[in-house]
């Protein structure tokens, strides 16, 4: 199946969403949150702890679907007496459901604000290699 790959994830928080089912996820990177420009809620998803540089086929990763998610813009004001600096940050939080194990079978390079897409084959019982 061909899904979108949300990356960089630690690998603590992937562990703690195929143990519990469910998790809220706050994505920060770029790649990431211009991803979210093209999902919807209930659209399935691939996560993987690995950045989108070294994508390759093998990789495993979560099989997961978008229970719910939101995009918000932050301003950030500092300075000092002397100069004052404004900077805006946009981020994307996202709770999402665990639904299998999947390994990359092939990866679609994009464009650099492109979202990533990969093939990934559905890890329904362990294999030994």
């Amino acid at each position: 199946m061909r899904l979108l790959a949300l990356t960089g994830l630690s690998k603590e928080s992937l562990a703690e969403l195929s143990k519990r089912h469910m998790r809220t996820f706050e994505f920060h990177s770029a790649n990431n949150v211009l991803a979210f420009a093209e999902l919807n809620v209930g659209d399935t998803v691939f996560l993987t702890d690995v950045p989108p540089a070294d994508l390759a086929p093998g990789i495993c990763g979560n099989i997961s679907m978008v229970k719910s998610f939101d995009t918000r813009m932050q301003h950030v004001y500092y300075g000092s007496a002397n100069y004052h600096e404004e900077m805006e940050t946009m981020s994307a939080r996202a709770q999402m459901g665990f639904v299998s194990i999947g390994k990359i079978k092939k990866v679609e390079k994009a464009g650099l604000y492109d979202p990533v897409y990969v093939e990934v084959i559905d890890m329904k019982f362990c294999e030994a290699r």
